[in-house]
């Protein structure tokens, strides 16, 4: 349930077709140890899975929706 809450008990949006989200890579780590994020930009969608087209590069990769959150969700 969603109690209009801010913070860790809130519920995550899901994004659409067009938004930008930010890619969180768990397995490969950045120089300091942190998980590596990148932002891409959403062209499909199926149940479980993203197709995105990463902003930096213009590669367009599959992305599981658990690991993506949106860049700028609005209220």
């Amino acid at each position: 349930m969603d109690y209009g809450r801010l913070g860790q008990g809130r519920t995550r949006k899901q994004a659409s077709i067009g938004d930008l989200v930010v890619c969180i890579d768990a397995v490969c780590k950045d120089i300091n140890g942190h998980n590596r994020r990148f932002i891409g930009l959403i062209l499909d969608k199926s149940l479980t899975v993203y197709k995105i087209q990463i902003v930096d590069s213009g590669q367009e990769i599959y992305w599981p929706m658990t690991a993506t959150y949106l860049w700028k969700e609005t209220i």
